[in-house]
C-alpha cells in the first residue's frame, strides 16, 4: 500500500513539474534570434556604403571622361585632316565578307566630336569585286565639306552630311594603295570644314569679369 501511494505520488509531481530549461531555452533562442537580425542588418548596411562608394566612384570617372573629351575637342578645334593607318591590312581583308566594316576610333575635329571612318575592306553591297569602300559617319543635323583619301585616291572636296555624301562605295582598288613595304594603308579625310552644326567647341577672345 504505501509502495503504491509512493509511486503514485512521484508520477504525480513529475506530470506537474515544469520542463527544464523551457522559458530559459526560449529566452536564449529570441536573444540568438535578435543577434542574427542585428548581424544581418549590419551587413546590409556595409553592401549599402559599398554600393554607394561605388556609385559615387563611377560617377565621378563618369564626369572626368566627360571633361577630358570635353578637353579634346577644344585642342583638336583646329584639325582639319585627320589620318588612320590600318596595319596587316591584308590580314584583315581576309576576315572580312563583302559588306562587312572595320571602324575607326571615335574622333573629334574642326570642334566638333562624333566622327568616325567606316572602311569595307571588300567593298560595300555595292560595290564591284576588288573594290573598296570608304566612309565618313558625321554627327547628326550637321554639314561639312571634307576631301576622303585613302593612300593616293581622293575623292572631293565635297559637302556632306550624316545621310549625303557621307561616303564612296567604289573608293580604290584597294592592292594598289597598299604600301609593300609595310603592309598598311593610310585612310583619310583633308580639308575638313564645319559648315553647319548644333554643337560645335568655341573659342573666346574676350572675357568680362563681375563682382
Amino acid at each position: 500500500m504505501d509502495t503504491t501511494m509512493s509511486s503514485h505520488n512521484a508520477s504525480h509531481m513529475s506530470s506537474t513539474a515544469p520542463p527544464t530549461g523551457g522559458l530559459e531555452g526560449v529566452e536564449a533562442e529570441v536573444e540568438a534570434l535578435r543577434r542574427a537580425i542585428e548581424a544581418e542588418q549590419a551587413e546590409i548596411a556595409a553592401i549599402s556604403d559599398g554600393m554607394q562608394e561605388l556609385y559615387q566612384r563611377n560617377a565621378c570617372e563618369e564626369m572626368l571622361c566627360r571633361l577630358e573629351r570635353r578637353i579634346q575637342v577644344i585642342e583638336n578645334k583646329g584639325v582639319d585632316c585627320v589620318h588612320w593607318r590600318i596595319e596587316d591590312i591584308e590580314q584583315k581583308r581576309s576576315k572580312c565578307k563583302q559588306g562587312e566594316h572595320i571602324a575607326s576610333p571615335e574622333f573629334s575635329a574642326g570642334g566638333l566630336d562624333g566622327f568616325r571612318f567606316h572602311f569595307y575592306p571588300r567593298g560595300d553591297d555595292f560595290a564591284e569585286e576588288g573594290y573598296c569602300s570608304l566612309y565618313l559617319l558625321i554627327p547628326i543635323d550637321t554639314k561639312i565639306s571634307r576631301t576622303l583619301f585613302l593612300g593616293r585616291t581622293r575623292h572631293g572636296p565635297v559637302e556632306s552630311e550624316a545621310t549625303k555624301n557621307c561616303g564612296v562605295s567604289e573608293m580604290c582598288v584597294l592592292s594598289n594603295e597598299i604600301d609593300k613595304a609595310t603592309g598598311s594603308i593610310v585612310i583619310g579625310v583633308d580639308d575638313l570644314k564645319i559648315l553647319q552644326a548644333p554643337f560645335m567647341a568655341e573659342t573666346r577672345k574676350k572675357l568680362q569679369l563681375v563682382t
